[in-house]
């Protein structure tokens, strides 16, 4: 993450304002930011420059803000936008714990309705892949276990053939360096499932 400050003391920063790889900015209240384990290092980070000293950038009459720079990890702004659509509404009513099994695949009975809609409703599975990436990569796990749901909810029941254009996999299952690829565009998959069981072994 590059990150720009302003703001004389981390105690003034009221706003941080994320950067796609577009250059897309997405303004979230810092309140939000405890959500994600990687933007609330990087503001404990801009904490103690501020007590040492090392940031003395002020903005007289405006709300300071800590703006980061999410362009090296490819996080795209329809992704980051559902991102901070996440989290400034998890502040305001915070999504229901849930763990498997489940009894149904309707995702309005196993989280809120406006959870349900927010992860399937204008969401294909580029886009589904996408801020399940996001979330992988800013350590957001309530986003990142409800995202993962989703998924597996669409895949659950698709023969080969349908999920094999889905995932960009052919049908020459030989080819190694073809293997590589599926296996690096999906990595989040193997990290989200590692962090899940990681999860579930400490609860």
């Amino acid at each position: 993450l590059d990150m720009n400050t302003s703001g004389e003391r981390h105690e003034m920063v009221k706003n941080v304002k994320l950067i796609s790889i577009e250059g897309d900015a997405f303004q979230i209240p810092i309140s939000c930011c405890h959500l994600s384990e990687v933007i609330n290092c990087e503001l404990e980070c801009h904490s103690s420059e501020d007590e040492n000293g090392s940031s003395d950038e002020a903005q007289n009459g405006t709300d300071s803000c800590i703006t980061l720079s999410l362009t090296a990890s490819k996080i795209h702004s329809s992704a980051l936008r559902k991102v901070a659509d996440f989290m400034m509404h998890f502040e305001e009513e915070e999504m229901t714990s849930f763990s498997p099994p489940f009894t149904t695949e309707n995702l309005g009975e196993i989280v809120q309705q406006w959870y349900a809609d927010f992860i399937s409703t204008g969401v294909d599975h580029s886009l589904l892949t996408d801020i399940i990436a996001a979330a992988n990569f800013l350590s957001i796990q309530p986003l990142l276990k409800l995202s993962v749901l989703a998924m597996s909810i669409n895949i659950n029941g698709k023969s080969p053939e349908t999920l094999r254009p889905m995932f960009g996999i052919s049908n020459n299952l030989n080819d190694s360096e073809q293997k590589a690829r599926v296996m690096k565009e999906n990595e989040w998959a193997f990290e989200a499932r590692r962090q899940f069981e990681e999860n579930q072994a400490q609860e």
